[in-house]
C-alpha cells in the first residue's frame, strides 16, 4: 500500500490516540477507565466467541462469580487479568513448574476449580488494594513488588496468559503444552517482524493481524463418524462458514491494545481494540479475511471511532463520580467518615458482596467486618449502591454505574 494513499487516515488516527494519551494523564481517570476497559472487553470477548452475555447475569457474576455459570462466570474471571494486563503480568506458578504434568493438573471439578481461582484472585485484589502510591500519587501494583513482571510478548508471558485465559474457559489452571508451545519462537518472531515493517499504527496493525490469522495447530481435534459422509459434509461447511476460535485470535482479542501501546510510544493509554472489534464483528472479519491492504485500512478508520467511543465513556464516569460525591456531600457526616475513599474503589468493585470485600477494605481503609456493613448501609442509604439480588444467602450491592451502556 503506498504510503499516500493512507496518509491523511494515518494522521488522523495518530491525532485521535494522542488525545486520548493526554486525557488519561490524570491518575485518578486513568485508573476509572481501565477499570471500566477490563469490564467491556470481558464482555467483548464473550461476542468475539460467537456467545450472548446477559447484562444482569454478568452483573451479578461480578460480584459473586462463584455462584455464576455460563458465559457470565467466564466473563467476570476475564476481568482481573484484563485489569492487571496494562500494568503486567506476574507469574502464577514458578518458572521452574510453568509446563505441569496431566498428573499435577487441578482437579477437573469447574465448582471447585473456580472457587479456588476466585479465592486466588480475591487475594491478589487485597494486595493491589494495600499497595504504596508512588510520586505522582497513583498507585502502585503491590504484587509486582513481591513478584517481578513478566517481559510482554516472551514464552513465560504467553504461558501465563494461556493459564488465565484457560481458567476462565474451564476452571484449570493450564499453560502451554505440545503443538502450541512449539509455535510460540515462530509466532513471537513473525510478531516483531510485522512490528518493524511499519511505523507506529502500521506496524501494530501488520502484527495484530499476523497473530489472527496464525493456524492453531494445537486445538483439540473435532469428533466424528469418519464414515459419515453427511456428518463429515456439515462439520467442512460450519468450519467455512464460523471456524472455531483460535487460541492466537485469542492472544490477539486480551493483547493488541498493548500493540498499539508500544508501537505508537502512547504514556498513559491502553487503546480498547476488543471492545471496538466487538462493536463492528462483521466489518472486522471481512476486513481480517481481504488483503493486508483492507485490513490496515480497516484499522486506521477504526482507531477515530475508539477513540471517540472512550472519551465519551471517560467523560461519563466523570459524571457518576462527580454525582456520588454530590451524594455523599449531602447528608451530614463524621469527619473521620470513610465514605469520600470508598469512590475510587467503586470503580473497581461495581458489584460486590460484604464478605468477599471486607478484607480488601479493611487492607485499603483500615475497616473493621462492623464498619465494612456500616460503609455499605450509609452508601444505600444516599442511594450510592443498591441491593440487586441475593446470593447464596447474601446481598448482592450494585453501584449505579453502567456496565454495558448501548453501543459501547
Amino acid at each position: 500500500m503506498a504510503l499516500v494513499t493512507i496518509l491523511p487516515a494515518l494522521l488522523t488516527a495518530e491525532r485521535a490516540l494522542g488525545r486520548l494519551d493526554q486525557a488519561l494523564a490524570d491518575p485518578a481517570r486513568r485508573r476509572r477507565l481501565t477499570a471500566d476497559v477490563a469490564r467491556r472487553s470481558a464482555v467483548a470477548l464473550v461476542r468475539l466467541d460467537g456467545h450472548r452475555l446477559d447484562a444482569h447475569d454478568f452483573q451479578r457474576a461480578l460480584a459473586a462469580p462463584e455462584h455464576a455459570q455460563g458465559e457470565a462466570a467466564r466473563a467476570a474471571l476475564l476481568v482481573p487479568m484484563l485489569a492487571q494486563l496494562p500494568a503486567g503480568l506476574t507469574a502464577t506458578v514458578s518458572a521452574d513448574c510453568a509446563i505441569a504434568s496431566p498428573e499435577k493438573e487441578i482437579s477437573a471439578d469447574v465448582v471447585t476449580a473456580v472457587r479456588a481461582s476466585v479465592a486466588t484472585l480475591k487475594a491478589f485484589d487485597v494486595m493491589v488494594a494495600d499497595a504504596p502510591s508512588n510520586a505522582e500519587g497513583e498507585e502502585t501494583d503491590s504484587v509486582s513488588v513481591l513478584q517481578p513482571l513478566l517481559p510482554p510478548w516472551t514464552s513465560l508471558w504467553l504461558d501465563e496468559l494461556h493459564r488465565r485465559w484457560s481458567v476462565a474457559q474451564g476452571g484449570r489452571s493450564v499453560g502451554l503444552s505440545g503443538a502450541r508451545a512449539a509455535d510460540v519462537g515462530s509466532v513471537l518472531s513473525a510478531v516483531a517482524e510485522a512490528l518493524a515493517a511499519g511505523p507506529g499504527i502500521l506496524g501494530a496493525a501488520g502484527a495484530i493481524r499476523t497473530l489472527a490469522r496464525w493456524p492453531d495447530s494445537g486445538a483439540p481435534a473435532r469428533c466424528g463418524h469418519s464414515d459419515d459422509w453427511e456428518s463429515a459434509a456439515l462439520r467442512a461447511a460450519v468450519m467455512t462458514q464460523r471456524p472455531p476460535t483460535s487460541w492466537w485470535s485469542a492472544v490477539m482479542w486480551l493483547a493488541a491494545p498493548d500493540l498499539i501501546r508500544d508501537a505508537c510510544r502512547l504514556h498513559h493509554a491502553w487503546p480498547a481494540l476488543t471492545v471496538a472489534l466487538a462493536r463492528d464483528v462483521t466489518g472486522y472479519r471481512l476486513a481480517l479475511a481481504g488483503t493486508e491492504n483492507d485490513w490496515t485500512r480497516w484499522v486506521l478508520d477504526t482507531i477515530p471511532e475508539l477513540v471517540a467511543h472512550e472519551l465519551e465513556r471517560l467523560r461519563h464516569l466523570d459524571v457518576i463520580h462527580e454525582n456520588w460525591e454530590a451524594r455523599l456531600a449531602a447528608p451530614q457526616r463524621r469527619n473521620n467518615s470513610r465514605l469520600p475513599d470508598v469512590l475510587d474503589w467503586l470503580h473497581d468493585r461495581p458489584a460486590f458482596t460484604v464478605s468477599r470485600v471486607t478484607g480488601e477494605l479493611k487492607c485499603r481503609c483500615g475497616l473493621s467486618p462492623r464498619g465494612v456493613h456500616l460503609l455499605v448501609e450509609q452508601l444505600a442509604k444516599v442511594g450510592v449502591i443498591r441491593n440487586i439480588a441475593d446470593r447464596g444467602g447474601e446481598r448482592v450491592w450494585a453501584s449505579d454505574l453502567s456496565f454495558l451502556p448501548p453501543g459501547r
